[in-house]
């Protein structure tokens, strides 16, 4: 079973990893190291009582804006996927 704050932000992280991957031919491995620490302060926080579901909710909402709007200068991860489809 998935566990709150976690996967949310670790889906952003790896969506980002392979976006910035794709569009620079280059491995940044600070995208991951970033997403580790946001991972690890995301779980501080959620151990506050009642926030939980907030901070899921935070996660989720992270993980939409990214897919929608993509990282600074570097196209959203699903013009990218339209790229790669054939524009799907």
């Amino acid at each position: 079973m998935a566990s709150g704050v976690i996967v949310p932000v670790l889906a952003t992280t790896g969506v980002a990893f392979v976006n910035d991957w794709y569009n620079t031919g280059s491995v940044d491995l600070k995208i991951p190291v970033a997403g580790a620490i946001a991972a690890a302060i995301g779980a501080g926080f959620s151990q506050i009582p009642g926030f939980a579901p907030v901070m899921t909710s935070i996660g989720w909402l992270a993980f939409v804006g990214y897919l929608l709007a993509g990282g600074a200068g570097k196209g959203t991860p699903i013009s990218n996927v339209q790229k790669i489809t054939g524009g799907l």
